[in-house]
């Protein structure tokens, strides 16, 4: 038996001695200035993704705008412990506030309103790229993977996109974080670094991180890190590590802490985020979003592209002569499918739910094109054609996703449909020519299955922006008691309607979904509910 074929039967550590192929065959060698040079690469092309649509798309609907008057609350009146919706305890968006203490910062600074909203979530998805080049760098000498890796998370539509990169929601954060709790109590697990105490504490810290970002969700890849344990035969020595359990208390007893807090701030919060977030989504289904049970596998064939067409070079891995490569490559299938899981059996099904698994993969997949790119040289096909195969789809992939993401129009099902979504851009024509102080938002609402009655959030939020800037301005739901001689603005199709039926109207700046005017004699205006 040769070196590297019983190298290829063991399960070593991801720090064992470097393989012949490591040695020999790493790709993009050098020193500290190609990975200055690579990694500033990736960070472009995330921002070149990102920004376009997060400086230019107005705010969604769902569910951004509701966490985006959580954070302007929270940094109006600072109160920092319990999230509010209209200043009262919001029992609707139930997730812990660590998102929102980053955005409620931002806006403190005087940030404009909008990028303070996305800035944490754009940082955090381009930080994501960055980590799972870095990931293969430094765990595996390998800058090739690296590189493909980080290519793969930016060519997603679904991590690039709404609810994740783009826009300011939990998951981007949420994702961050769990890579990274995933890659120390990796290291942890295999128990050859000089300090595993240290990498516990690092994944018990961002387990709770996660968490504290969008609750439940944050553990969904400890069952795959358990599986990982076994195979690795490392469960035993695991559980009866005293740093272990140290790390799991010190985790257990800071979150329970905070429920406790919580709650006692807030009576009522842990049922409503048992209804919601935990029984309201795996054992029953929410708002209608309920998809089959390969619903997510397909998701990530259409909006995980090009990894899944090279999803097929992880055959390759048995063949690979670096234990430590298999491992780390192992770790994140394992993790991925650990989501995958957790997720296919829940009930309430959305598209956003599966990007957490998107920078899993990227390092496994990053890894094994990695290996198959430099692999023997009688595998088929050839050493060129392998890497035509690989490269024409990332470049092709990354050419139309950016036309997905920021040229193509939004579609009439988006989150961008309702001319309710459009207050901001409208707003600031307005204001540039016109001014908004005194201004009253004319909008009966938008339709929802939240119970919502009269739900204006964006026009809420922007309300609440404009009297940062010295701007004020009050919200009518219904076209009753409306002051005398007043300016008016709305982006609400029935109100807009109810403005035109008036000659007393006088429109000012109006463009397909929103108009502005002033109206005059608006005691004798009919009152009629639009």
């Amino acid at each position: 038996m040769t070196k590297s074929s019983a190298a290829a039967r063991d399960l070593p550590s991801m720090y064992a001695h470097a393989s012949r192929l490591d040695a020999g065959s790493v790709a993009l060698r050098g020193g500290l200035s190609p990975d200055l040079l690579l990694a500033g690469l990736l960070l472009a092309l995330a921002a070149l993704m990102l920004l376009p649509g997060a400086l230019a798309l107005p705010m969604e609907l769902w569910d951004e705008s509701r966490t985006a008057n959580n954070a302007m609350e929270m940094a109006k009146q600072g109160g920092w412990l319990v999230t509010t919706f209209g200043y009262v305890p919001d029992h609707w968006n139930t997730k812990p506030p660590l998102m929102i203490w980053a955005m409620a910062a931002l806006l403190r600074t005087g940030m404009d309103s909008m990028l303070a909203i996305r800035l944490p979530a754009i940082v955090a998805a381009m930080a994501s790229a960055l980590l799972v080049y870095v990931a293969c760098r430094a765990l595996l000498r390998d800058r090739l993977a690296g590189l493909v890796g980080g290519l793969l998370v930016v060519c997603s539509v679904l991590f690039m996109g709404d609810h994740v990169g783009r826009t300011g929601d939990y998951d981007a954060l949420l994702c961050l974080l769990n890579l990274g709790f995933v890659l120390c109590a990796g290291l942890y697990i295999d128990g050859k670094t000089a300090r595993p105490g240290i990498w516990v504490a690092a994944a018990a810290a961002l387990l709770v991180l996660a968490v504290l970002t969008k609750g439940v969700a944050g553990g969904l890849a400890v069952p795959g890190l358990m599986v990982y344990a076994v195979v690795r035969r490392r469960l035993l020595a695991v559980l009866a590590d005293w740093r272990l359990w140290l790390s799991a208390a010190a985790a257990a007893v800071g979150l329970a802490g905070w429920l406790a807090l919580r709650e006692r701030l807030d009576p009522g919060y842990l049922a409503a985020v048992w209804n919601n977030d935990v029984a309201g989504r795996m054992l029953t289904t929410l708002d209608a979003h309920e998809e089959r049970r390969t619903y997510y596998v397909r998701l990530l064939l259409r909006q995980f592209e090009p990894a899944m067409l090279l999803s097929p070079t992880l055959l390759a891995m048995p063949w690979d002569p670096d234990p430590r490569r298999r491992r780390l490559c192992l770790l994140m299938g394992l993790a991925a499918l650990s989501w995958l899981v957790a997720l296919s059996v829940a009930r309430t099904k959305l598209y956003w739910y599966a990007a957490p698994i998107v920078p899993l993969l990227a390092v496994a997949i990053g890894i094994s094109t990695s290996t198959w790119l430099r692999g023997e040289r009688s595998w088929p096909p050839s050493v060129v054609l392998r890497r035509v195969a690989v490269g024409l789809p990332i470049l092709a992939a990354l050419a139309a996703s950016f036309w997905y993401l920021n040229l193509r129009p939004p579609s009439a099902d988006s989150q961008y449909a309702p001319n309710q979504v459009w207050y901001g851009p409208f707003m600031a024509q307005v204001r540039a020519h016109h001014g908004l102080d005194g201004v009253v938002i004319l909008d009966s609402g938008v339709p929802n299955n939240g119970g919502f009655s009269r739900y204006n959030p964006i026009a809420r939020f922007l309300i609440e922006d404009a009297e940062r800037r010295g701007e004020y301005m009050r919200l009518q739901t219904t076209t009753e008691n409306l002051p005398t001689d007043v300016s008016v603005l709305s982006c609400d199709p029935q109100m807009r309607q109810w403005l035109a039926r008036h000659r007393s109207f006088t429109p000012v700046h109006a463009d397909g979904r929103c108009v502005f005017g002033r109206l005059t004699q608006a005691q004798r205006l009919e009152t009629e509910k639009p």
